[in-house]
Order: structure tokens, then sequence, then C-alpha cells
């Protein structure tokens, strides 16, 4: 069985650098209308202040790429089974 994740961004603290778009292309969009980035999985989660993702093992380590080049560290990865935090 894979490993499950959730990926929480919280996008209303979003300042534009498009970060995570360059490190993951599939997996998240810098739309320069708004200026800020949204995860483009359409079984995201969405509400105006953030953005949840669960995903598996298959993504997991792009996602904390992009979670990682984000300057403002706005994107958090949390163990779906325990519950911890994985990154920051």
């Amino acid at each position: 069985m894979m490993k499950k994740y959730k990926v929480v961004y919280d996008k209303s603290s979003c300042i534009g650098a498009g970060a995570c778009e360059f490190a993951f292309p599939e997996g998240w969009y810098y739309d320069k209308e708004t200026s800020i980035a949204t995860l483009k999985d359409p079984a995201t989660e969405k509400t105006d202040a953030q953005e949840i993702l669960i995903i598996d093992e298959s993504t997991f380590e792009k996602h904390l790429e992009a979670a990682q080049v984000c300057p403002v560290a706005i994107i958090e990865i949390f163990d779906l089974e325990t519950g911890k935090r994985v990154y920051p």
C-alpha cells in the first residue's frame, strides 16, 4: 500500500514568486493574472485561504521540492497516517 500525504498550501500568503511551478510544473500553476499559484490536481480542496491535496509516494518528492523552493515557506506536507508534519 502506498503511503499517503496531505499537502497544505496557504495561498492567502503567496507572494507570486512562481518557484513551485518552476520546480514541479505538472503539479503547480502560477497564474499571472492573480499573481498566485494553484495546485493543478482536480482533487484539490480549495477555499479562499488555502488548498489541500492528498497525494501518494508517486508525487511526494516533486511536491516536497516545490515546498522547499517556496521563498515564503507556505507549503506544508503531512503524513496522512500519523498526522505528523513532514515538511517544513
